[in-house]
């Protein structure tokens, strides 16, 4: 079987089994066992996140610029993987080595528009709704400088990604932070450090 026929095949499978109607095309199925870097084409840091899928029915889409459309003052990250027997949705946003907190341009409005668009949009809700774990993956190269003042801007992210009726996460349960370098093995402490030879597993465990 050749590529273009592969492709064809995995869209067929995801919209076999994916609840989302016409958005469904726009979901890829990732297959267990595949090691894949997630790549910001546009950072001039080239920030991107190596993971490995370690389920059956795991998607991958792009919010920025395919799954929600261009509106003037929504923000959107850069990458939504759904790992569907969970269920759990991980929100990824790729930065450069300072994460910012300005107006427009931090992983933490971006995210959080993102979800708000999910969650009007009957098709996909069922990406944010109660039932699903979320996680969120804030990710830069190299040596990471968390910004000050993100205390605030973390607790209302967070807000949105607890679970109720389940034991409540604390922030660093849902909120990580992803420094990615050549060779490192992978680490899961105060922040996740992962390299393309120790990428992180999707479906996320803590």
């Amino acid at each position: 079987m050749g590529v273009k026929e592969r492709e064809k095949k995995m869209v067929s499978d995801s919209s076999c089994c994916l609840p989302f109607g016409k958005y469904n095309d726009l979901f890829v199925r990732l297959g267990k066992g595949e090691k894949k870097s997630l790549k910001d084409v546009k950072s001039d840091k080239n920030s991107s996140m190596p993971i490995e899928v370690i389920d059956e029915k795991v998607f991958l889409t792009k919010p920025d610029g395919k799954l929600i459309p261009d509106i003037q003052g929504l923000h959107k990250c850069d990458f939504l993987i759904y790992c569907q027997n969970l269920p759990q949705s991980c929100f990824i946003e790729l930065k450069g080595e300072n994460i910012s907190i300005k107006d427009g341009y931090n992983p933490y409005s971006q995210i959080s528009d993102t979800i708000d668009f999910l969650k009007r949009e009957e098709n996909l809700k069922e990406l944010v709704d109660q039932k699903v774990e979320k996680h969120v993956f804030i990710v830069s190269p190299g040596r990471q400088k968390l910004p000050k003042g993100i205390e605030s801007r973390e607790r209302f992210l967070w807000q949105k990604l607890v679970q109720k009726g389940t034991k409540k996460k604390k922030i660093t349960d849902l909120i990580h932070y992803v420094k990615v370098t050549k060779s490192d093995r992978y680490s899961n402490k105060e922040q996740i450090i992962c390299s393309p030879k120790a990428p992180v597993k999707i479906p996320f465990v803590n």
